[in-house]
Parts: structure tokens; sequence; C-alpha cells
């Protein structure tokens, strides 16, 4: 199916951000809101998107006025009855996703796929409230839509393999990078990647590297910035929230460290509330690989960690690995419940997080056997963590020492 008409539910930075790209492509776009001044906003800040590009040279003014035009704002549901996709990027609650999508279901022609461009709620929850699940998936875009190319599609329990064909086609018709992915909690990045940044707070609290040192080594690794920095731009309440949602789901591995809650605590949630890691100036955006200047409240709060914590005695020498291997892990136990394929795993973390090195390449730099050596010397210091992926150790015991050993279908035929 060609998607000629599309709408996007809720008009915030996200939803903008979507209706933009769908509108660069020719599609024509409704951009829903629940009041005027949300949907104005909306509107305003794709005329701004389009503004900056007339400004870059990359379109004319012609161009950016006809592509401009594709969008229309509105506050009701009139035009739905004939689109051919609708994308929700409303609040992160499931009472309202399944509220829209109830609506949706009833309004939108049979034809019509509905999509959520939710990080990590149940899609198949989601479609359940329809008559339509097998038309249900998630397109997860990365912020700022108009920019990232990564879009995760996550076909439900029911979603027809038409339905995921069809989305995986429209982002590559609209420049992205799709990759397919089961559902599970937290989808593809956000598994990997919360892992990596819980830990780096572990590190902080057994006073084991600086928040310099460890920022320093994640960017000389190949991340475009530090975990601690990245905690502070996301938001820690932000962050707190999904660790505690996959520690729920998945257990030790996702252990909060105990830094997390006293950050909460003391109301440190980052650029937002002026302190976080670092300290902010309201407004202001700190210029990529300047140099941040220290909370001056949180060696109390990590001496406090320590009391609640009790770190290990025995801990090793800092380095990036400390970090990456928890992301590497979890990027196998990923690879072993077949939510992605190892090939999809590195082209998600670069364009999803920017690394600039293939994750799951980290094996033909150190082999397979030293990853599970790794692991299993750091399980042995700090607990289920690092638990290696059993997946790991079959490899291993195979003699593979790199994904390059194995097939295009590294684990189990689909």
């Amino acid at each position: 199916m060609k998607v000629q008409k599309a709408a996007v539910v809720g008009a915030g930075t996200m939803g903008a951000g979507i209706a933009q790209v769908l509108s660069a492509s020719g599609i024509e776009v409704l951009l829903k809101d629940i009041n005027q001044e949300f949907v104005d906003r909306g509107i305003a800040n794709i005329k701004r998107m389009y503004d900056s590009r007339v400004k870059k040279g990359t379109l004319t003014q012609t161009e950016a006025d006809y592509l401009f035009a594709n969008v229309k704002g509105t506050t009701e549901y009139n035009g739905f009855e004939d689109v051919d996709l609708v994308i929700e990027a409303a609040l992160e609650t499931m009472q309202i996703k399944r509220q829209v999508f109830q609506e949706l279901d009833r309004l939108c022609p049979p034809h019509a796929i509905l999509a959520s461009n939710t990080s990590a709620l149940s899609i198949s929850e989601i479609a359940a409230c329809t008559k339509r699940p097998e038309k249900v998936l998630g397109m997860h875009f990365f912020n700022p839509a108009q920019f990232m190319k990564l879009v995760e599609v996550i076909p439900g329990v029911k979603t027809s393999r038409q339905t995921t064909d069809t989305a995986l086609q429209l982002c590559r018709d609209l420049h992205k990078v799709p990759v397919r992915v089961e559902e599970c909690p937290g989808f593809l990045v956000n598994r990997l990647l919360f892992p990596y940044l819980n830990e780096a707070l572990y590190v902080l609290a057994e006073g084991n590297a600086t928040p310099e040192e460890i920022d320093r080594a994640a960017v000389e690794f190949g991340l475009p910035m530090g975990p601690l920095t990245l905690f502070d731009m996301t938001g820690i309440d932000v962050c707190a929230h999904v660790t505690e949602y996959l520690y729920g789901e998945y257990g030790a591995r996702f252990h909060p460290s105990p830094v997390l809650k006293l950050m909460i605590e003391k109301k440190f949630f980052g650029q937002k509330s002026e302190k976080g890691f670092f300290v902010h100036q309201k407004g202001t955006i700190p210029a990529k690989g300047a140099k941040q200047e220290l909370n001056p409240e949180l060696p109390a709060l990590l001496e406090q960690a320590r009391k609640d914590f009790a770190p290990p005695k025995n801990v090793k020498p800092f380095d990036a690995y400390r970090l990456i291997l928890p992301m590497f892990n979890e990027a196998l136990y990923a690879i072993q419940e077949q939510v992605a394929e190892a090939n999809d795993v590195d082209i998600a973390m670069q364009w999803g997080c920017g690394l600039s090195r293939g994750l799951v390449s980290l094996a033909e730099e150190k082999g397979l056997d030293w990853c599970l050596n790794e692991l299993e010397a750091q399980q042995a210091i700090h607990g289920e963590r690092f638990r290696p992926a059993w997946i790991l150790r079959k490899l291993v015991r195979g003699g593979i020492h790199d994904f390059k050993a194995l097939t295009n279908e590294p684990v189990a035929a689909r």
C-alpha cells in the first residue's frame, strides 16, 4: 500500500517532527491535538523546520512553502475517514493510548494502518482495544524525528506481515533507517542503552572514577556524549522511570543504582532543573565537548549512596568496557530471544545512539571468548548485572570467535 494521506495525533515536539518528515516526502498530513493552542504551536514548529532548511540552502522558499502546505492542523477527527496511516504521538500512558486507538479504529477506513510512536509500551496491548490488531504496530521515531534516522518498527502479536512490510518501506521512502524489532520491554535501543547508563552510576557510587573520567571514557570508545551528560540532557527523572520499568520487567540485570533514587529525592533532574550531575544555566545547552561544572552537592550525595550500597572492595580499575559490556550482553540477550538480528543491533545503535563502533562487532576486536571471560569476572565481583547471556557461552563452546563466522541468520531461522 502506498501512503498518500496520513495523520499524526499529538502536536508536541515528536508529533510535529514526524508530521514534518511525512510532509517532506509529499504526503498530505493532518496534525491533531486536543486544543487549538497545541495545534498552532505544532504547526509553528514545522514552519520553523522548513525555514531552517531554506536558511541552510537545502530547500528554496518555493519548495519549502509547497511542502509545508501538505500539513493541516485540526482539533477534530474530520478528515480521518480517508487516511492511509495514523501515527499516534500522544502522552506515554497506556490509558490515553488505548482511548486514542479506540477512536481511530472507529473513525479510520478499514485499510488504514494505526501506528504508535511509543518508546516502551506494549503494542499488543494497544492493538487489543481495536478490531484491526493485524493493522496496528509500533513506529518508534527517535527525537528529534526530523533529524534522527532510526525508526524501530515493532509488530504486535497479531500484526500482519503486510502491515510490517508497508511500515518498513514507508520508513525507507522517508529516508529513514528502519529496524524490525520484536515486541519486548524497552524494544531494542532503550533496552540496550539503560544497562550502560545504570552501570555508570554504579561506577560513580564506588568512587572508581570521577564523572569526567566516566564521560570521557564513553566518548573515547565511540559514543557522542558520556552517560552522565546524557542523563542530564534526557532528564534524570525520566531515566529513573524507565530504569524502574525495565527492572520490573527483566529483573536483576537492571537493578537501579542507589544514586538514581538519591538524585530524584534531591530533585536533581538535569538541565530542566539546572542541576543534575553537572550545573546548567537556565535556557542554555552546553556545547559539545565543553567543560562542564560539577554539581557541588554531588560528593555528599555519593557518600550517602556508598553507605546505602556498600560497594565491593575488589573492583577492577575502571575502563570503558565496564560500561560497554552490560550493553553488549543485553544485545546478546536480545539476539538469543530473536528480538533483533545481530546486524540490526549495530545499525540501531549507530543510528539511534550515535555509536560509531559496532556493538556486536566488539567481538571482532576482542573475541567472544574474551567477552565471556570478562563478563564472568565482573559477575564474580558485581553479581547478576553481569550474568552472561547463554548464547555467548554456546558460541564460545562452539568455537565461534565473532559474528562474522555465522550466517546471515546468526541465531536461528525466523
